[in-house]
């Protein structure tokens, strides 16, 4: 019974010896592979940041894809996730190096536990067949033939050193084998974690050459309504200027009659707004970007406010007229003639008389408009005059 316990006490103790060996070992190659650790959970970090931040640039996408007016953000949108896309790209292949340093360190070492064990299975062989053939009566009889008591206690010292190296082999035979377990767990664990990863890359590509096709498609498509806007817009403003010419050409009949040459001032036509957005002269268009002629002054007065005849007239025009949309013309005699342009609605008739100051129409977003406003001309001797030195404060 004491020998069992004295034996259980030794195979204990040399099992914990082995263990801080491995610790030790496992240790040494923790610290050999700590930078390339850090490396990649920081390249885990970065990928997962990536992730997060191009999920928020696809919600982005989809608010801006409901919005047909506003393809070139859309535009801008894909291309910040196309970069993204070729960054996670870039991150995920860096993290699939990493792995595959650890991966060819990990062989290194199962094949170098691999060797190790066969020298240990060699010498634990040795000591199963020793054991077996000499066995515990064997030890008994080198006892009992002992000479004297000293005699006895050295062959006991022999007996007992033969034994605890017996179980030292047995026991680094078996922390070998559970030490290539180990290695070859790990080994498994990290290529798996890296065929992931290439499975990922994979579909990485494959969603940057969707949205590469997707930008393609869309700028092609920015490229057609741009020009199919254009050439409306052209037609547009080719029809609003043949209103132009007509309108002057009254203007200039009426300069030619011999009436009597308006000489007043004018009131302001929208009194809930003093303020103009775009000034009469050259101006670039607010939605094609074209240099263009503005022939009046646009105010920014909200929808439905209150329009006032400048002064008081003849309604001549009152009505749709192409990109004017609902428009309203008064003449005032002598060659002097207002326009009112985009009006939500019309509260004059053609041919019925105005005062100065009277409300004519309410402001509205019609025909080729950006946004609620009045577009307001003057029309002096066959021409188009600018506005404001018509007023008492300019």
């Amino acid at each position: 019974m004491m020998k069992k316990r004295t034996t259980r006490l030794i195979s204990c103790a040399i099992a914990g010896i082995l263990v801080i060996a491995l610790l030790a070992s496992m240790l040494a190659t923790g610290l050999t592979f700590a930078g390339a650790a850090e490396d990649v959970d920081e390249l885990q970090d970065k990928l997962s940041s990536l992730e997060d931040e191009k999920a928020a640039v696809k919600e982005k996408i989809a608010e801006l894809t409901q919005q047909a007016s506003d393809v070139e953000a859309t535009r801008a949108a894909l291309q910040s996730e196309i970069d993204l896309t070729k960054e996670e790209i870039s991150t995920v292949e860096a993290y699939i190096d990493r792995l595959q340093e650890q991966i060819d360190v990990k062989t290194t070492e199962l094949k170098a536990a691999e060797a190790a064990l066969e020298q240990k299975e060699e010498e634990f062989a040795l000591t199963v067949r020793t054991t077996y053939e000499q066995g515990d009566s064997s030890y008994l009889e080198v006892l009992l033939n002992s000479s004297s008591f000293s005699d006895l206690l050295s062959r006991m010292e022999i007996i007992t050193a033969i034994m605890e190296d017996n179980k030292k082999i047995v026991a680094e035979y078996t922390a070998a084998k559970e030490d290539i377990a180990q290695k070859k767990q790990e080994l498994q664990d990290t290529q798996d974690d890296q065929k992931e990863y290439q499975e990922n890359l994979s579909y990485k590509v494959d969603e940057l050459a969707a949205s590469e096709a997707e930008q393609a498609a869309l700028q092609e498509s920015i490229e057609a309504y741009k020009a199919e806007s254009e050439a409306e817009y052209d037609r547009i403003s080719n029809e609003m200027q043949d209103v132009s010419n007509q309108i002057a050409a009254l203007s200039a009949q009426s300069a030619a009659a011999g009436g009597v040459p308006y000489s007043g001032t004018f009131v302001w036509p929208t009194p809930s707004c003093t303020t103009t957005s775009s000034v009469y002269g050259y101006r670039v268009h607010p939605i094609y970007g074209t240099v263009k002629f503005h022939a009046g002054e646009d105010i920014p007065a909200s929808y439905g406010a209150e329009i006032l005849a400048a002064a008081s007239g003849t309604v001549t025009t009152a009505g749709w007229v192409s990109g004017y949309g609902n428009y309203t013309v008064i003449d005032h005699g002598g060659g002097t003639m207002t326009a009112y342009g985009h009006q939500s609605s019309i509260l004059v008739s053609v041919g019925q008389y105005v005062e100065q100051g009277q409300v004519i129409g309410y402001v509205g977003s019609t025909g080729n408009s950006t946004g609620p406003h009045l577009h307001f001309e003057v029309y002096q001797n066959g021409s188009t005059v600018d506005p404001k030195s018509f007023f008492s404060f300019t």
